[in-house]
């Protein structure tokens, strides 16, 4: 295990048995550790950028909630995304988020925000059960048996979602590209 990832391990360990004894900083150390990588997966996810703040939000209230259930055994990001994929799960229920966020900024040219936003858009194209592979595995480099977990299906379900997920994203991204280039 490299450096930093034990750092990571023995740090969420600490906050989470701080936080199990009822320490309220140990909720801020633990959004440090995680929040910014659970607003990225629900913004991805969700496309707008107060919908993913709201769903970031409110993992972390239900992770405070449930806070003397907590045990430091190592599942806890894996449970933290969970709690995520199913805020973002029930918001997209609420109301269909097909639609380009008004509020996104996008830094760099305007050729490569164009192509972010049109990347964007075709991600939330995609039916959910390839959407949430691509987002956990090749933008949030997620390893495939803890995204597999998150999304509670088997390792060779993710790999074929996978598969036929970047496939769609190429098909739909497709045309769009040459006409940018």
């Amino acid at each position: 295990m490299p450096n930093d990832a034990l750092r990571d391990s023995l740090a969420e360990k600490r906050w989470l048995t701080a936080l199990s004894k009822g320490d309220p900083s140990a909720l801020g150390g633990l959004y440090e550790m995680y929040g910014e990588r659970i607003f990225r997966y629900t913004f991805r996810m969700l496309g707008n950028r107060t919908d993913a703040e709201d769903a970031t939000a409110e993992t972390f209230l239900r992770v405070l909630r449930r806070s003397t259930e907590l045990r430091a055994d190592g599942a806890f990001r894996t449970w933290l995304f969970r709690i995520a994929r199913n805020l973002c799960i029930d918001k997209m229920r609420q109301h269909k988020l097909m639609e380009l966020p008004s509020d996104a900024h996008y830094s760099g040219s305007e050729e490569r925000a164009t192509l972010r936003v049109t990347v964007q858009q075709a991600l939330s194209d995609l039916p959910i059960e390839y959407r949430e592979p691509l987002v956990l595995c090749d933008l949030e480099d997620m390893a495939a048996r803890e995204a597999a977990e998150i999304l509670k299906i088997s390792v060779p379900a993710l790999k074929s979602r996978l598969y036929r997920g970047r496939r769609a994203l190429r098909d739909k991204l497709g045309g769009t590209l040459e006409r940018t280039s």
